[in-house]
C-alpha cells in the first residue's frame, strides 16, 4: 500500500495505526485533567509544557492498561468518537476534582480560623493553587501535602486512576440512568458535605478559644467601659487561637491521613458509577 493510501486509513479511521492513535487520544483526555486540577502532581506552580509531558508520560504508562480493557478494537465514526472524548475528559475532571477537594477544605478551614482570629489581613499565595490564602489555610495546604505525600498517597493516586481504565474502559459509553446520576450527585455533595465538616472540625479548637477570648473582653468592656477591650483582644485571641490550634496538630495529623485515604477508596467508587 503506497503513501497515499496509508494516509487515507488514517483519516478514516482505519487501520492499527489509528486505532492506536486513537486510543492514544483517549487515554490522554481522561489524563490531562487530572494532572492539571491535582497539586500534589504540581499544580499550577508546574509550568504547563511540563505538565503536558507528564500527561503524555502517565499516558504511555496506564496505555497497555486501558487496551487491554477494551472489547476489541476501536471502530467508530467521528461523531461516536468525540462523544467517547467528552466522557473522557468528564470523568478525568471528576477525578481530579475529587482529589483536589479535601486539599481546598482545608485552605477554607485555615482561613476560617484566620478570621475568626482577626488575621486574616495577612495572606500569602498557594503556589500549586495559584491563589492568595491566610497563613493558617496556607499551612493547612502544605501540612496535608507532605503528609500525602509521606503516606504514598501520589503512587496510591496514580494507581486508582490506571484502576479506573480498567473499570471504565476508553470504549464503554456512559451507563447513567436518571437514577444513576441521581446516586452520582449525591455521593459527590454528601462527600464534600463531610470533608468540610471535618475540616472545620480540626480547626474548631482554635476557633472555640477565639470565641471565648471575645466574649470574656466583651464582659470586661461592660464592666469597665473605659477599657478599650477591642484592641486588648486582638493580640489575645490570635495567640489563643494559634496555641489552641498547634495544641490539636497531633490529632489534625492522624485525621488527615484517615481522611486521605477514604479519598483514594472514594475516587474508585465514582468511577464505578460510570
Amino acid at each position: 500500500m503506497g503513501a497515499f493510501g496509508q494516509l487515507s486509513d488514517l483519516i478514516g479511521l482505519r487501520g492499527p495505526l489509528s486505532d492506536t492513535l486513537l486510543m492514544g487520544v483517549l487515554v490522554l483526555m481522561r489524563i490531562v485533567p487530572i494532572i492539571f486540577q491535582t497539586p500534589f502532581l504540581g499544580g499550577k506552580l508546574v509550568p504547563p509544557e511540563t505538565r503536558i509531558g507528564l500527561s503524555v508520560g502517565l499516558a504511555v504508562l496506564v496505555f497497555p492498561f486501558a487496551k487491554s480493557g477494551m472489547d476489541g478494537p476501536l471502530d467508530v465514526n467521528w461523531l461516536a468518537f468525540l462523544i467517547l472524548l467528552l466522557k473522557e475528559l468528564f470523568l478525568g475532571f471528576v477525578i481530579g476534582f475529587v482529589a483536589t477537594e479535601l486539599f481546598l477544605a482545608m485552605e477554607i478551614a485555615g482561613r476560617g480560623l484566620d478570621v475568626l482570629r482577626g488575621s486574616n489581613m495577612a495572606e500569602v499565595q498557594v503556589p500549586e493553587l495559584q491563589l492568595r490564602v491566610s497563613p493558617i489555610g496556607q499551612f493547612n495546604f502544605q501540612l496535608l501535602l507532605v503528609v500525602f505525600c509521606g503516606l504514598n498517597g501520589h503512587g496510591h493516586f496514580i494507581e486508582s486512576v490506571i484502576k479506573s481504565y480498567e473499570m471504565v474502559s476508553i470504549d464503554k459509553w456512559p451507563g447513567f440512568s436518571a437514577a444513576g446520576f441521581q446516586t452520582f450527585v449525591d455521593g459527590i455533595l454528601m462527600y464534600t458535605g463531610d470533608l468540610f465538616a471535618v475540616a472545620f472540625g480540626l480547626v474548631f479548637p482554635g476557633m472555640f478559644a477565639a470565641f471565648l477570648v471575645d466574649v470574656v473582653f466583651g464582659m470586661f468592656n461592660r464592666i469597665a467601659p473605659q477599657l478599650n477591650a477591642y484592641f486588648m483582644a486582638m493580640g489575645v485571641k490570635a495567640l489563643s487561637g494559634l496555641i489552641m490550634f498547634m495544641f490539636a496538630m497531633s490529632l489534625m495529623v492522624a485525621q488527615m491521613g484517615h481522611r486521605l485515604e477514604e479519598s483514594l477508596l472514594f475516587i474508585r467508587r465514582i468511577v464505578a458509577f460510570f
